[in-house]
């Protein structure tokens, strides 16, 4: 008996340390507009000295409110560990967009909102949060489910961005009969309505690709065409993300006809290494191609219209957002909410969205990269069945470039070009590992490349 007692001191003492901390979930949540209750489940607590303080915000009812009311702020938690909580109540509740509920103890009286941010110190409890799309209606288009935008209310409150009256009207957002999506700004009785997709997924690090099929070049200077990810819980995350994850492509000229029309843009974009502006002149061209590829270490942005092209590389690799909720959105909508100058309709047309996930490849048939490794430099030789306009790169384990060694065009056949091992400063570059980094029309390869 007495060689158990050491073994049982063990077990205890290793339960001791490997408890799981409190935690709390969401179990159902309804869809925006929808009145049903919001059901939960808590873990690894006790039950009979907890309670579940829950809050919603809508833009419509100018933010946070305690649910179910303020005279009974807090939700009990079943002897089955689940909680069920009413979180339309009254005015625009099953319209709200952001949810929350923290786990806390019965002792601490949570803070009575009706409007307004949520206090800091609640973020120190256990909690759950999820955000839902602003409409009601789903649309299919290009492979994927999208939520089309919509203002409510007796007299429709303008949401962001702008602020906008959204329409999510069929007469507004709609797919033609060969799969092209049309987003429109129209006059509706006295105001000016927009349209906003989002995408009903999150597809993280990937390549994305737009097509769009009408002239974004000729549109009034008072609309935005935005084309970017978003994430509405970013900053209820742990740690708080200020800057929703957003990605952008927009074409605008921003009030002033003078303007470039086009933009690349990490947010913030009063960062000046966080914008690249750009002119695109769509004078005989249906169409255009914008392309961005999201990954941990680079951000790259193309765009192609007729034999013309774009590229930007985000310059700061430390300041890539990191993928989480966000998903894509799309709009057409007017700047600071004021109407067009020329008092018109307008249209945006895409031909399609395409997501690539753009594996980066080592071997390839067609690139053949030799020596490796190598004392000084090395060759590389492209085999292509085409032309194609093609930038390569030498890049450091960080994703720092080293030296740009080719700019210009792939021809068919055999093309071969040498780097001298040097970098941008012509000195030669440390013995280690590298990348060459090789990106044409719309894909990016990344081949190993030893300095001995």
């Amino acid at each position: 008996m007495k060689n158990l007692i050491p073994g049982l001191l063990i077990l205890l003492s290793q339960a001791c340390f490997t408890q799981t901390n409190p935690s709390i979930q969401f179990t159902f949540l309804p869809d925006w507009g929808n009145t049903s209750l919001l059901q939960g489940k808590v873990q690894n607590t006790t039950l009979n000295d907890r309670g579940v303080a829950v809050y919603i915000f809508a833009e419509e009812a100018g933010g946070w409110w305690t649910k179910p009311f303020a005279s009974n702020p807090v939700t009990p938690i079943q002897t089955d560990s689940t909680f069920t909580a009413n979180i339309v109540t009254g005015g625009v509740d099953q319209f709200a967009t952001k949810i929350i509920a923290f786990l806390i103890p019965l002792s601490f009286n949570p803070p009575i909102l009706s409007g307004g941010d949520i206090p800091g110190e609640l973020f120190s409890y256990p909690y759950a949060v999820s955000c839902r799309p602003h409409g009601d209606r789903t649309i299919s288009w290009s492979g994927f489910d999208w939520i089309v935008k919509k203002s409510v209310g007796s007299s429709l409150m303008p949401l962001g961005p702008g602020p906008n009256i959204f329409n999510d009207n069929d007469s507004m957002v709609w797919v033609d009969n060969q799969g092209r999506l049309h987003l429109r700004i129209a006059k509706n009785g006295n105001d000016w309505h927009c349209s906003e997709l989002i995408c009903k997924t999150s597809q993280g690090y990937n390549r994305y690709r737009f097509e769009i099929g009408s002239r974004v070049d000729l549109l009034d200077p008072n609309i935005i065409v935005g084309i970017f990810t978003w994430d509405d819980c970013s900053q209820l995350a742990q740690p708080p993300v200020k800057y929703f994850r957003e990605i952008d492509f927009e074409f605008s000229r921003w009030g002033d006809p003078n303007n470039d029309n086009s933009q690349y843009v990490i947010q913030p974009w009063n960062i000046s290494c966080n914008i690249d502006r750009f002119n695109m002149n769509l004078t005989g061209i249906d169409h255009s191609v914008h392309l961005f590829d999201w990954r941990a270490e680079s951000l790259t942005f193309q765009s192609e219209w007729g034999s013309n092209s774009h590229y930007w590389k985000f310059p700061n690799s430390t300041a890539i957002p990191a993928p989480a909720n966000e998903n894509v959105r799309i709009n057409l909508h007017l700047l600071n909410g004021a109407p067009p100058s020329n008092y018109e309709n307008a249209e945006l047309i895409l031909n399609s969205f395409i997501l690539n996930t753009g594996k980066q490849e080592e071997i390839t048939e067609d690139i053949k990269i030799f020596p490796n490794p190598a004392e000084q430099g090395c060759l590389i030789e492209i085999l292509s069945d085409r032309v194609k306009d093609t930038e390569i790169d030498i890049t450091d384990l960080q994703g720092k470039l080293v030296r740009e060694i080719y700019l210009g065009k792939i021809h068919t056949g055999s093309t071969r070009i040498s780097w001298d091992g040097m970098n941008e400063k012509g000195k030669s570059v440390q013995p280690g590992l590298y990348f060459i980094c090789i990106r044409d029309k719309f894909q990016i390869k990344y081949f190993k490349i030893i300095k001995i």
